[in-house]
């Protein structure tokens, strides 16, 4: 089968190649998709610097895919030969930029027929960092105010969406050139993030002035102090990037709830729990999608041996939007 790989332990991104793997076979719990679609994110040329003591090589990449189940592994209930569907994978484990991949079946999410698999594959990672910092991690809420850094890319703008339709007051950050798009995403304040009044402004736009209930936070400031200004006291702050550094802040200064988001580490640590929880997450965010409540955010459909070069673009930040790949008709 045609497929994206890291060739070997020292390569880098200029190496990540198409390469002929055998299709393989799904084991106990696991299902095998044809793939139709998947979709490029962040965390894909940072892992390719950063590669995994588990991975062996040549390493197949890709974290999020839809498709039709093509087998079913032993054990697996639920699912059938030519169910749709979609997933965000293992990064632990081979990917998914292939014409076949393996999912495991308790993670996997069922497919609405009305969705485009360039829709949902665009989805997972972005669509499911989101959707657990708000309501899994910071529980927001109707009436509440929350921040979201970054609203114009693939994490900020469904956040934005999902904040919108939980009737929070939405307050967003990007650059003057995407603020019609963020608006018509939900956000009911925007601001440029690099405004020199950002934080009183921020603050006005809240009750009491006293700040926000949530922040999501995409890029990491460094010091913590710089994101927990925007919150009120016991408020929360979701981190997608690194955790800020905590060591300058005082004590009983903003006595905040700190959550860290991280998708990948569920797999790691092996609580199964959080990883059914995907599916879930997946389930509701399908709904939406075929209710078209959901903007997938698609702005550029490529092919599966253009991935390279959209790892690279993405890497130099000249992406706006979501990347999807078409891989094989389904």
């Amino acid at each position: 089968m045609k497929a994206i790989v890291v060739p070997d332990p020292s390569a880098g991104l200029e190496a990540v190649t198409v390469a002929d793997l055998p299709v393989p076979t799904p084991g106990p719990g696991e299902l095998r998709l044809k793939v139709a679609a998947v979709s490029i994110n962040p965390v894909d040329w940072k892992l390719v610097l950063d590669h995994k003591p588990e991975w062996s090589y040549p390493h197949l990449l890709g974290l999020d895919a839809a498709g039709v189940v093509d087998a079913v592994g032993p054990g697996v209930e639920g699912w059938s030969v030519g169910d749709r569907a979609v997933v965000h994978n293992n990064l632990w484990k081979p990917g998914v930029f292939a014409e076949f991949c393996l999912a495991p079946a308790h993670v996997t999410s069922h497919l609405p027929e009305k969705v485009a698999f360039t829709d949902a594959a665009a989805v997972p990672c972005a669509g499911y960092t989101a959707y657990q910092g708000l309501f899994r991690k910071a529980g927001l809420g109707a009436g509440q105010t929350v921040l979201i850094q970054g609203a114009n890319g693939g994490v900020g703008g469904f956040a934005v969406q999902l904040a919108h339709q939980a009737s929070a007051k939405v307050i967003a950050l990007c650059r003057p050139e995407h603020f019609d798009t963020v608006r018509r995403y939900g956000a009911d304040v925007v601001f440029d993030y690099r405004d020199a009044d950002l934080l009183s402004k921020v603050r006005a736009e809240t009750e009491g002035g006293y700040g926000v209930d949530v922040m999501l936070e995409v890029v990491n400031p460094g010091d913590a102090r710089k994101s927990l200004a925007y919150l009120h006291y016991n408020g929360h702050l979701v981190s997608v990037d690194p955790l800020p550094v905590m060591t300058d802040v005082p004590s009983y200064t903003y006595a905040a709830s700190i959550h860290e988001v991280g998708l990948g580490g569920a797999y790691h640590a092996g609580h199964v729990p959080t990883q059914r929880d995907f599916a879930r997450i997946g389930d509701d965010l399908m709904a939406r999608l075929a209710a078209g409540k959901l903007d997938p955010m698609v702005d550029e459909i490529i092919e599966l041996e253009d991935i390279p070069g959209a790892l690279d673009r993405l890497r130099r930040r000249a992406v706006t939007g979501k990347i999807v790949a078409r891989v094989a008709p389904v």
